[in-house]
């Protein structure tokens, strides 16, 4: 019977946490990221919605993929657009 040889593993280096964010923070940093961006969904047959953030060019490929654009009005009764 042979023994095997094991190689140690060097270890890897720990990541660093990062910092702890307040809520305001988060939703700051959260809007930041979607600046600029369309707010795309899809509805699937379990009733289920999918969201995506789409750059302004990608807008076509994404409704071609079966997603819709959530328009916003001016009213504040009617937030969104759904077909």
């Amino acid at each position: 019977m042979s023994t095997s040889v094991k190689r140690s593993r060097s270890r890897k280096a720990s990541e660093e946490t990062a910092p702890v964010l307040s809520h305001a923070d988060q939703l700051s940093a959260l809007q930041k990221r979607e600046e600029g961006k369309t707010v795309m969904y899809k509805q699937d047959a379990w009733g289920h919605i999918e969201t995506r953030f789409v750059r302004p060019h990608n807008v076509k490929a994404w409704e071609d993929k079966g997603f819709f654009v959530r328009y916003i009005s001016a009213s504040s009764e009617n937030l969104s657009y759904w077909p």
